[in-house]
């Protein structure tokens, strides 16, 4: 095998599973299984009881989870340059191997990776607290979300939405600071150790606006009172602006792909048929798209259905392509490519 296709199938090993791949998928059980281990044993570590008498047995369970992070670190760096032009390198297929790979290491994920073992290396180096150092061993759940297609949904939302919701917060730091400077104005003579400024105010109008509303500062006067009732209302609703652009644009997105899908299986449905290579290609339409096999083959069904009526209201009763009956012609699911 030559470095390159073996670079080639590394890299297919270590992206999540397709259909079809074992080692790919047991690769990725093991990576999600050592992962939730690591999660669970950074928690069970700040039990005292615990700590002291597992101690050891977790230190060489750090060790060894920091070494095979780090060999699927390197592997994932090596590997790289395998990834298809519209993932990693968009509109850089100018770039030579080790450019591709310094642009890899300032990825989201490439960041990630590097953070669920760099602070192991950093405590060998200089003395870090083990408090900080167990919270920052729990930032390797984040790894997880690679092999989560709601999460990287999510993900491409924010990306796509990212000047919006900028917008949004925007306006909430604006209100929050307005907020805090009213109140200041209005109830520093009344309670001095609660809005005697308007940074000590900020904390009213962070708890007011989120609508967590602790109650360990609370305006007295009537004025305060009135004021604080607006901007608990207009809290509500700039609160709500985020989740709503995220909401609808997660909507519009899975509309998009859906209806996408289904342009593609009518183009291919218009001899009345689907071949194996169609199917196949559909399959690969699917996973591009990250459309689960439930929608897939729901979406196939009622083009199935479209082309039998449409076949039978022109009186064509038989398949052009193999001769059998529309209405009773197989039709295989996408999985099954």
């Amino acid at each position: 095998m030559s470095q390159q296709s073996f670079q080639a199938r590394l890299y297919h090993i270590l992206e999540p599973a397709q259909k079809g791949d074992k080692s790919s998928r047991v690769f990725d059980l093991l990576l999600i299984a050592l992962i939730l281990l690591n999660a669970f044993a950074a928690m069970m570590s700040t039990v005292e009881p615990f700590h002291q008498r597992w101690a050891v047995p977790l230190y060489w369970f750090e060790v060894f989870s920091v070494v095979v992070f780090t060999v699927e670190y390197l592997c994932r760096v090596i590997s790289c340059v395998h990834a298809p032009q519209t993932r990693v390198f968009r509109q850089a297929p100018y770039m030579k191997p080790w450019q591709q790979r310094i642009r890899y290491l300032f990825t989201p994920m490439a960041l990630i990776d590097l953070l669920a073992i760099l602070p192991f290396y950093l405590s060998m180096l200089f003395v870090i607290d083990l408090r900080i150092l167990r919270l920052l061993r729990l930032t390797r759940l984040i790894k997880l979300g690679r092999y989560s297609h709601s999460v990287n949904l999510l993900l491409t939302v924010i990306r796509k939405e990212a000047r919006v919701l900028f917008a949004a917060v925007s306006v909430l730091i604006i209100v929050m600071v307005l907020s805090a400077t009213g109140m200041y104005y209005i109830e520093q003579h009344a309670q001095p150790s609660a809005f005697g400024s308007i940074p000590a105010a900020l904390w009213w109008a962070i708890n007011t606006l989120t609508t967590v509303g602790y109650g360990d500062v609370t305006p007295v006067t009537p004025l305060g009172k009135l004021f604080s009732g607006v901007i608990t209302i207009l809290g509500v609703g700039i609160f709500a602006l985020p989740a709503g652009i995220l909401a609808a644009r997660l909507s519009e997105l899975s509309r998009v792909r859906r209806d996408t899908f289904r342009k593609h299986v009518l183009e291919v449905m218009e001899d009345g048929s689907l071949t194996p290579h169609e199917l196949g290609r559909l399959n690969q339409l699917r996973e591009a798209l990250d459309l689960d096999d439930e929608q897939a083959n729901l979406l196939i069904d009622l083009a199935v259905e479209n082309t039998r009526q449409l076949a039978g209201s022109q009186g064509m009763n038989f398949c052009p392509h193999c001769g059998n009956s529309l209405v009773s012609h197989p039709v295989s699911k996408v999985d099954d490519a």
